[in-house]
């Protein structure tokens, strides 16, 4: 039997694609004796300002140059692969992202995907001590009371030590390999067509909940904070005209009160919509507008609420500022609209989210949606490329061939 324990390190995953530094391994036989070790030193092959340098600060043991000198992931993915492909098993500390890496640079240099099954000792050890928390393989070796090598963050060490992590669970269990994923089956993970099953299968659920509050939280609120109010301002930094179009706000900043907008998501929505259609905007910030939209809200007691906007509004204008204050009612009219119509209205669509150019302030989000639409396009290329495979002449192939037929036919 054969043990595969790698590790990698990087140069950047800045958006979310890695280039990977180093491909650390060690390979040994089903008592940990070690067969063969070692650490390719790859060059990524990018601009130095394309390095992450708080990794190369705070994490890398070698210099920018010295990677710089070695070849390229091209050069070392026969040999990657035959160890990944001639293991029995793959293990490794955190290896899902790792595993991603490789399907990164493997894609970048068009090489085929490498697929395997593989383990992950952070997993087995969450086992090992029934707790939900992860733990680092330093933290790891020292509640083991493991002295692996301490050069940490050198891939081939990294990779030593996590040897030394499996062998401590499994000889404090009194356990061979095989015996402890009967104990932990659901740690098995795989790479197969540059997909990583566990990080494919967070991505789903992440993505579903995404789409289930994509509009909203479900209520009518649209408070300072929360789902409601961040989806709000995302369709504002979207929005474009459509349907029937006017002027009647051209060139115009819109502000409404307060006391309408935070009980009236779904309507404000449509409101924003509606100003767009007619040339100008809504703005959060009463005392930029040009148009404050005043609503009376009677309290219990029958008092009028108190509208912190309007207070801003009146401030502004005694500093010399125009901005034309109107009833609920009367910009409904300038819209010809009524309450009862605009309550009826239907939720605006959130479609634009995954179109190309989209503005997605949240970092999480935007990875998301770039993952969705990466998905799509690669199915789309792959059903363009199948199509053009199919349909493939002798002509396509040998070009050339028949060309130079033709040209001895014309001279004769």
């Amino acid at each position: 039997m054969r043990y595969l324990f790698f590790d990698l390190e990087y140069a950047t995953s800045k958006g979310g694609t890695s280039k990977i530094c180093e491909f650390g391994y060690v390979l040994t036989n089903e008592t940990f004796n070690v067969i063969e070790r070692g650490n390719l030193i790859i060059n990524p092959c990018i601009d130095r300002l394309e390095w992450d340098y708080r990794v190369v600060n705070k994490i890398l043991t070698r210099k920018i140059s010295e990677y710089e000198s070695y070849p390229s992931f091209y050069y070392y993915y026969e040999k990657i692969s035959s160890l990944i492909s001639n293991a029995d098993y793959v293990v490794g500390h955190s290896l899902d992202g790792d595993a991603k890496a490789l399907n990164d640079d493997c894609k970048r240099y068009g090489l085929p995907s490498i697929d395997y099954s593989f383990y992950d000792v952070k997993l087995f050890y969450k086992e090992y001590k029934n707790s939900k928390n992860d733990t680092s393989v330093s933290r790891m070796l020292e509640e083991l009371n493991i002295n692996g090598e301490t050069r940490e963050h050198d891939a081939e060490c990294d990779s030593f030590n996590t040897m030394l992590e499996l062998k401590g669970i499994l000889d404090s269990l009194d356990l061979t390999f095989e015996g402890l994923l009967i104990l932990c089956p659901n740690v098995k993970n795989e790479n197969k067509d540059y997909v990583v099953k566990s990080i494919e299968e967070n991505y789903l659920r992440r993505f579903k909940k995404f789409k289930e509050n994509i509009s909203g939280d479900g209520t009518n609120e649209l408070k300072r904070h929360g789902e409601n109010r961040r989806r709000f301002l995302q369709f504002m930094d979207n929005v474009k005209p459509i349907g029937k179009l006017g002027n009647a706000y051209a060139g115009k900043k819109v502000s409404i009160s307060i006391n309408y907008e935070e009980k009236h998501y779904r309507q404000m929505l449509n409101l924003v919509q509606l100003v767009v259609n007619q040339g100008g905007r809504i703005v959060s910030k009463a005392s930029l507008s040009d148009v404050y939209v005043k609503y009376d809200m009677i309290k219990e007691d029958g008092t009028l609420r108190y509208d912190s906007k309007l207070k801003y509004v009146e401030e502004a204008n005694n500093n010399g500022s125009k901005i034309e204050i109107i009833s609920f009612d009367k910009f409904l009219m300038s819209l010809n609209l009524t309450k009862e119509q605009l309550d009826s209205m239907p939720m605006v669509s959130f479609d634009f989210i995954f179109e190309k150019g989209s503005i997605i302030k949240d970092k999480k989000e935007k990875a998301l949606i770039n993952y969705q639409l990466n998905k799509k396009n690669q199915c789309i290329n792959k059903s363009f490329s199948e199509k053009k495979l199919n349909n493939i002449t002798l002509g396509d192939l040998f070009g050339d061939v028949f060309k130079s037929f033709k040209s001895e036919k014309s001279s004769q």
